[in-house]
């Protein structure tokens, strides 16, 4: 990874290097694991990749943030990262672009925003436990309807 990067070539780069230093395994981390311990394994889930690149970003300055939501054609809940870069039109302005590490990828259309925070304790999903002595089956199903779309015409 060059230092002497910065903004999105430096984001790509480390959004790379989560990815490669990783092999994405369920139930070795929990939500408790730090992402020294996660590197350390060199395995984890989702919010572990996103911890790691978050952890790194912070390290050397890039502006960043952890989100919950769901990637479409994925079940369950998933996590990335998005880093907080100023426009260079001199408004002001910042922009929010999407990695995900778990993919060494960018993120896309497909990635639904539930929640953005500071790491997976302040977007946590779900919390709390449920015990009964019934036997039962949890199903669940996700449905996205796009009701409104703004871009950047140039």
């Amino acid at each position: 990874m060059t230092l002497g990067r910065w903004g999105l070539p430096l984001a790509d780069s480390i959004n790379d290097w989560v990815y490669q230093s990783m092999t994405y395994q369920y139930g070795v981390t929990g939500v408790r694991t730090t992402a020294p311990e996660a590197l350390a394994l060199g395995s984890g889930v989702c919010q572990d990749y996103a911890h790691l690149m978050l952890a790194v970003c912070r390290a050397i300055g890039l502006p960043s943030r952890y989100v919950s939501g769901h990637l479409l054609g994925q079940g369950g809940t998933h996590a990335w990262v998005e880093v907080v870069l100023p426009t260079k039109d001199g408004t002001g302005d910042a922009i929010a672009w999407t990695f995900d590490p778990t993919h060494a990828s960018r993120g896309g259309m497909g990635h639904v925003t539930i929640a953005v925070g500071s790491d997976y304790s302040d977007v946590a999903p779900t919390s709390g436990t449920y015990l009964s002595p019934a036997r039962g089956r949890l199903v669940s199903s996700k449905h996205v309807t796009l009701t409104d779309l703004d871009y950047d015409t140039g």
